[in-house]
């Protein structure tokens, strides 16, 4: 049944393409490996099946994960033997434009408040379409900020400059000592104005409460070439940080090597921060150094809080790049972070509510 290697090089693409999902060998046809041979033990090898030629293989020899034609309807890749996975290579290009998460429009693209989903962002989301709408809501709620209270938006000059976003929503508990966790994405803006697509990322991190002066003082002077806050020194002196919050953050990335910094693998974030939130009216402003294996980073970060948490804090959050989330939205196993925001990838379908907040955020600056 199984072909091999140098037979399945000359597999016709059309065929491929035209495959019908295939019936799936019953577990008792086989005893051992279709391709390396090795038995099965329910503990030491358990069988797998292709999902392309429904035969039956060993871990080994099925790792591959590999986008499926039209007809199997399915948008994930899917674990495939070594002999279909070089079979199916060279269609690939072709089934990331055409069945990918990234090639299917949005279902979701109400934010306004007709909708339950727009009322709240949960820090961890699950996919990057979800991310997606996380990011568009919290933009479209800076949006609405803005427009109503100029004061609290974004300032032109920092927009204008942006070379990239990072968009992420963060739950933080804690008494003194708060941990946080979140989800969101990073997206780069081209040279000629237009946006990347977007790359998956995640937040983990622990905090704790009243730093000093000194402190904000030294990050102030030798991290940012201008200030963009004015701290509230009062609240370097509460000493009870208690409570929860929910923060929608957008993360201005100041330059190219901050965007690189983001799509590295891993990077610190050194925030030094006050935060005040009562119910869905708090605001907060934090001025963030993030450095990394991918570069350095100065950015601005502004937030929107949920919740009913004060005090203030001196936090270090490991920011990392989802790899595994950005390889099953664009259909591709070895996608980097770099190839996604710094390459030449077309801006998937699946994105275009980012566009069009993102459209609406600029707006004004061109008026």
């Amino acid at each position: 049944m199984a072909q091999t290697l140098n037979e399945a090089n000359f597999c016709n693409v059309t065929e491929i393409l035209e495959a019908e999902p295939p019936k799936w060998l019953p577990d008792s046809t086989a005893s051992a490996c279709m391709l390396c041979g090795v038995r099965f033990h329910p503990i030491m090898c358990s069988r797998h099946h292709c999902r392309f030629c429904g035969g039956i293989f060993c871990g080994d020899c099925s790792k591959g994960r590999s986008l499926l034609p039209v007809r199997f309807r399915l948008t994930d890749p899917q674990r495939v033997c070594d002999v279909c996975c070089v079979r199916l290579e060279s269609a690939q290009p072709y089934l990331m434009d055409q069945v990918s998460n990234a090639a299917q429009l949005p279902t979701h693209d109400l934010t306004d408040l007709s909708t339950l989903r727009s009322w709240v962002n949960f820090p961890w989301g699950q996919t990057m379409e979800y991310e997606i709408y996380k990011a568009a809501n919290t933009i479209q709620g800076y949006n609405k900020v803005g427009y109503l209270k100029p004061e609290k938006s974004i300032p032109d000059a920092i927009l204008r400059r942006a070379k990239g976003l990072a968009i992420i929503t963060v739950v933080k508990v804690g008494v003194m000592v708060t941990y946080n966790v979140g989800t969101g994405l990073v997206i780069a803006r081209r040279e000629d104005g237009s946006w990347s697509p977007p790359s998956a990322i995640s937040t983990l991190g622990v905090g704790w409460g009243a730093q000093m002066d000194l402190i904000l003082l030294l990050l102030k002077e030798h991290y940012f070439d201008y200030a963009i806050v004015s701290y509230l020194q009062r609240s370097l002196h509460n000493d009870d940080c208690a409570g929860g919050e929910l923060t929608d953050f957008i993360i201005v990335l100041r330059t190219t090597e901050a965007v690189k910094t983001f799509c590295g693998y891993a990077h610190l974030s050194l925030g030094a921060g006050v935060s005040a939130a009562v119910g869905i009216t708090g605001r907060a402003f934090e001025a963030d150094l993030r450095t990394g294996d991918g570069g350095y980073a100065a950015c601005y970060t502004y937030s929107c809080s949920k919740g009913a948490f004060v005090g203030c804090s001196l936090e270090g959050s490991i920011v990392t790049t989802r790899s595994k989330e950005n390889s099953r939205f664009y259909g591709r196993q070895s996608i980097s972070a770099s190839d996604i925001v710094l390459g030449s990838l077309p801006r998937p379908p699946a994105a275009a509510i980012l566009y069009r907040a993102l459209v609406d955020l600029y707006q004004k600056l061109e008026r």
